[in-house]
């Protein structure tokens, strides 16, 4: 409309409906300035139609665009892949506003709660594998409930100590603001620690095969690398 505007206002300025030149003396003949703002008129009027078409049209590519669908990038997202080396996960923080701090804060928590809830699969695996090894001997479920919480802790613990991969925050077309946060957890150290606090913990009463946990670990490590592969991150 603006721009309508501004195209009408140059128009009419340069016929009688206002002498854009304060300066300007010339007598105007009345029949020749009526015959000129009809024309202007009829200008303005095809102007119009024509800004309208070119709105639908560019709508309709909008829409055929949409239809089709398009490809996204999100920011860290290549970052955030598992490895041999590391447990990696993606949190995202979106508030309404400019808030820097609380959507950084949604996605750190996010990346956390997520990496948090496969290393608790991790951990049930690990155990349930470990205990059924034991052929005919296997411990009370109470002891592997103690060893499941035990290594928990130590989740807890790196968790807390959790190195960054990846930072970056956006502003999105309405002005909210987004956060985009990966972080890591060496799989080296984490089997390392939960190995020293089974080995260091005689109230488990268990005889720990440290040699065997690593052997489970390591098994399913590689099971969630390959299955997260698989499903294409």
């Amino acid at each position: 409309m603006k721009k309508l505007l501004l195209v009408a206002l140059a128009l009419i300025c340069g016929g009688v409906f206002i002498n854009c030149d304060a300066k300007s003396k010339k007598k105007v003949d009345p029949q020749q300035a009526k015959i000129d703002s009809l024309k202007r008129v009829q200008e303005l009027r095809e102007l119009e139609r024509a800004m309208e078409l070119d709105e639908l049209k560019h709508q309709q590519q909008i829409s055929a665009a949409q239809a089709a669908g398009t490809e996204v990038s999100i920011p860290c997202i290549e970052y955030s892949f598992d490895d041999e080396e590391y447990f990696r996960d993606l949190g995202i923080g979106k508030v309404s506003g400019n808030n820097k701090q609380a959507a950084r804060l949604d996605a750190v928590n996010q990346a956390k709660s997520m990496i948090k809830a496969r290393l608790g699969e991790f951990i049930q695996g690990v155990t349930s594998d470990y205990f059924n090894s034991y052929a005919g001997s296997k411990p009370a479920d109470d002891v592997q409930h103690k060893m499941e919480s035990k290594l928990n802790g130590v989740v807890e613990k790196m968790l807390n100590d959790a190195d960054k991969e990846c930072e970056k925050s956006i502003i999105d077309v309405k002005g909210n603001f987004e956060y985009y946060y990966v972080i890591r957890i060496p799989k080296g150290d984490l089997k390392k620690q939960m190995t020293e606090a089974l080995t260091s913990d005689e109230k488990l009463n268990i005889d720990f095969n440290e040699h065997k946990m690593q052997l489970f670990m390591d098994e399913k490590m590689n099971e969630m690398l390959e299955a997260k592969k698989n499903a294409g991150y």
